[in-house]
């Protein structure tokens, strides 16, 4: 009996302790370790990333040129479904979004050919390359259109009985997906900037496709002209294969540690002001962090590391005098000056700083349609007078007359000829080579010294002063004026040519140089070429007397919303010319009677701020001259160089005339501005400066 109770005692001993053990553990759980359980009960692990808003790109005096709008993205953000619910849903959208003639966002470098056959697009070789790497589908380099989509197939779980071209659209999206990094904390985006009522259709269906929503996004828009100066702001466009790969190897990329690397799906500046200062303008993502509990539920969401927007850039560019450029020079290039005159470019620069004022190229386009309309962007691609080419900083041309006035400081310089005497007797041709070679002047200018000849433009003034200069002297001072050399400005620039015979003979199939090439050289013809821009800086330097500035555009960077500045652009001399300052006011004078009683006097004898400039007509082998025009303002005091450039305009004053247009807007501003002149062709400057045989017939 003892023992049948003592094993009683013993068990309700062993349960006393065990239910003991339960409470104390009960009580460790909820009462010591509660707040510890609860938060594991709370995944913590889940963020959205918030995109940083672009910098702007302002005019010297805040007029936006190029800002940002909100807009509206069809994105995918749905982790949970298995492959087949998600493909069904990727299909139904995309579909859905074709039906109402939505664009969706499709980079997947294979296509069905005409024959209903899998093919590499031949344009995406990068791209084609990284889908068969081995981070991607582990193909052999070999591998074709159809083995590849075997394997993306094979990869997403794609059911391959169903219609090819919607096994492609699953495929696309899905590789697209992959490639840009989807998580749940980087939606991705299937179509861009979609028009309200897009949206309500997708509202609409969003029950039969799970995870795709609306999210309010940013796009750039151009202000009320897209066409003020493109080829300056430049170009927004989907980030390319080899910047993709340039910030993958910088460790640029995005990922959870670094919100602000670049996605495979970013938009990136690809030309122009976007493109430099890409780092300055690009914004700081930030993050807000989810918070869900065990069964999914969204328990809280916090911003815990804001976004920042990009710094706006301050462009050195006046928009009135760029508007005054754009308007004058479509209005003289579509008047019919030549039948084949079709482009042109206008360059004005602070004289002072090098700062560029205005950089015009015609034809132009619009950036607004540009990133809006997919058959305007195919049209300007396909366009023969091309509209996307910087002729300001890019176009090299034939400058004629207008390298007279280098050629008459660099004699002075060197003691080859004075102001007023070594007269030369024009009568219609140059006789110096004579019976061999009597290269015509095409005006018979009498007896003209200096001032006469940079005035009249005479042809055979300058070449006997060619001819006593040499080319190695001319090509000295070319390269002391920036012709044919770099301006240095942070935008892509071609450099121009100044005729060399070296480089001649090189250039053309190994003929000789001849002094006749010195001569044509001496008055901007034979193998002299060079950017307005350059010639800008040439300008500047003489109105200056001899300081080349580097030319610049940016005038200042601020943060996004004005106040605080990060930077400010200084002038930066490159070089003083060691020329002396007789020699700069004698051209300087030249040039002014150029505008008093020369070949642009029609054009600016009667204007209200005293010009000097130069003029130009050269000759080109196939077309019509090209037409120039160099000149600064005031004369006394200079603040302002142009240069104008029609190409195969033939004769007249439709250069001078979009010079004045610019200085007209610098120096009354658009409400002030005089009345321009008539402006009927100057007989005087096309006898002028017609100029001699083109080279390859002296």
């Amino acid at each position: 009996m003892l023992k049948k109770w003592g094993r009683y005692i013993v068990c309700g001993a062993l349960v006393a302790v065990i239910f003991l053990v339960y409470i104390g553990r009960l009580g460790q759980w909820q009462l010591l370790e509660g707040a510890t359980y609860a938060e594991e009960a709370v995944v913590s692990s889940s963020f959205i990333k918030l995109t940083g808003a672009r910098g702007e790109i302002l005019d010297r005096n805040g007029e936006v040129l190029a800002g940002n709008r909100p807009v509206y993205n069809i994105v995918y953000s749905r982790l949970s479904e298995d492959a087949q619910a998600r493909n069904e849903t990727i299909l139904a959208v995309v579909k859905l979004l074709e039906s109402v003639g939505v664009a969706w966002i499709d980079r997947l470098p294979i296509v069905i050919g005409a024959g209903g056959e899998y093919a590499f697009d031949s344009a995406r070789q990068s791209e084609i390359e990284t889908m068969k790497s081995a981070e991607m589908l582990d193909l052999p380099a070999d591998a074709d259109a159809a083995a590849c989509m075997a394997a993306l197939v094979e990869r997403y779980e794609i059911d391959n009985t169903t219609d090819k071209a919607d096994v492609r659209r699953i495929a696309s999206v899905r590789y697209n997906m992959e490639r840009s990094a989807f998580s749940r904390t980087n939606p991705y985006v299937i179509a861009e900037d979609v028009a309200i009522e897009t949206v309500e259709i997708v509202s609409e269906r969003a029950s039969d496709m799970p995870g795709v929503e609306t999210q309010v996004g940013q796009t750039r828009y151009y202000g009320d002209d897209g066409a003020l100066a493109p080829h300056v702001v430049g170009t927004l466009g989907a980030i390319s294969e080899e910047q993709y790969a340039e910030a993958e190897a910088a460790g640029n990329t995005y990922s959870a540690s670094n919100v602000s690397g670049y996605s495979y799906t970013d938009t990136v500046g690809q030309s122009g002001i976007e493109s430099v200062f890409e780092s300055t303008l690009r914004g700081q993502n930030g993050k807000e962090t989810i918070e869900t509990d065990s069964t999914g539920a969204v328990v809280s969401t916090t911003v815990t590391d804001p976004p920042q927007a990009g710094d706006s850039v301050w462009l050195t560019i006046d928009s009135d005098l760029q508007r005054a450029a754009n308007e004058t020079l479509a209005e003289k290039i579509s008047s019919g000056l030549r039948e084949d005159c079709v482009a042109g470019a206008a360059v004005a620069l602070d004289v002072n700083s090098g700062a560029v004022l205005a950089c015009a190229s015609y034809p132009t386009f619009d950036l607004n349609r540009y990133v809006s309309d997919d058959e305007y962007l195919t049209a300007l691609y396909a366009d023969e007078t091309q509209p996307l080419f910087n002729r300001g900083l890019n176009g090299i041309f034939t400058p004629g007359s207008c390298f007279k006035p280098l050629v008459a400081l660099a004699a002075l310089e060197e003691g080859v000829i004075t102001d007023t005497d070594t007269p030369v007797d024009c009568d219609g041709a140059y006789h110096y080579y004579a019976p061999d070679y009597e290269p015509r002047c095409l005006g018979v200018h009498g007896e003209v010294d200096m001032y006469g000849a940079i005035s009249h433009s005479c042809n055979s003034y300058f070449f006997d002063v060619g001819r006593m200069l040499t080319i190695r002297k001319m090509s000295t001072y070319a390269e002391l004026f920036a012709l044919g050399e770099a301006t240095g400005c942070e935008l892509p620039e071609s450099v121009g040519i100044m005729s060399d015979p070296v480089e001649y003979t090189e250039r053309h199939n190994g003929a000789a140089w001849y002094d006749g090439l010195t001569i044509q050289a001496a008055i901007g013809q034979c193998d002299n070429m060079f950017t307005p821009i350059e010639l800008a800086t040439y300008c500047s330097m003489i109105a200056n007397g001899g300081t080349r500035y580097r030319t610049h555009f940016l005038e200042k960077v601020t943060d996004y919303d004005r106040v605080i500045t990060r930077e400010t652009a200084e002038p930066e001399v490159v070089l003083q010319a060691e020329i002396a300052q007789e020699n700069f006011e004698i051209v300087r004078e030249g040039m002014r009677q150029v505008c008093t009683e020369g070949t642009a006097a029609t054009t600016f004898a009667d204007f209200g701020v005293a010009v000097a400039g130069k003029t130009g007509t050269a000759e080109n082998a196939d077309h019509s001259d090209n037409m120039t025009f160099i000149g600064f303002a005031p004369y006394d005091d200079p603040e302002i160089a142009v240069s104008v450039v029609i190409e195969y305009g033939g004769s007249g004053d439709a250069a001078e005339e979009v010079a004045r247009a610019i200085f007209e807007a610098y120096f009354f501003g658009e409400d002030e501005a005089q009345t321009e002149s008539g402006g009927a062709e100057d007989g005087s400057s096309g006898a002028a400066e017609s100029g001699a045989e083109p080279a390859a017939e002296a």
